[in-house]
């Protein structure tokens, strides 16, 4: 009997599918940051006529759901493409949004600086999206069907 790779062997495939399903995330989370983050930072130019720095110091609630929503919002809907339901996708949200709310209350009790916010925001959503995919486990180291197959799985109530 020949050797398999770690890889090929069925744990090592439902470890790979949970790696490459949050490695994916991650991915599109991060091209929602960039994307939307510059769409974002025209908004706040129109609207506030400061640059997006300055939301940071002056609008820190806000820019931090902004920050929140550009990450969220892809990372859903790169869900609904891999056949989550809208469940999954809502639970995802709650994971990655949770974290903010306790940042927020402590920087307005001015126990943490602005720019702590952003950066515990990010450093918590992490965790906390491994903590959401570990508790549906099964779910995310399973295969998954891809594509929006003419708003097949869109609409429909998959998973």
């Amino acid at each position: 009997m020949e050797a398999q790779s770690v890889l090929d062997q069925p744990q090592g495939r439902k470890t790979w599918r949970f790696l490459r399903h949050l490695l994916e995330m991650l991915v599109v989370m991060m091209l929602g940051m960039c994307l939307l983050g510059a769409a974002w930072g025209a908004f706040h130019e129109i609207v506030f006529g400061s640059a997006f720095a300055d939301a940071w110091r002056d609008y820190v609630g806000l820019a931090a759901f902004a920050m929140a929503f550009n990450m969220t919002v892809p990372m859903v809907l790169w869900m609904r493409y891999r056949g989550h339901s809208w469940e999954r996708g809502g639970e995802m949200a709650i994971a990655m949004n949770l974290p903010l709310l306790p940042l927020l209350l402590l920087y307005s009790l001015d126990l943490i600086p602005a720019p702590a916010v952003l950066g515990l925001q990010m450093m918590l959503m992490l965790p906390a999206m491994v903590l959401a995919m570990l508790y549906r486990k099964q779910e995310y180291s399973s295969t998954h069907q891809t594509g929006w197959h003419p708003y097949r799985r869109w609409f429909a109530g998959a998973h």
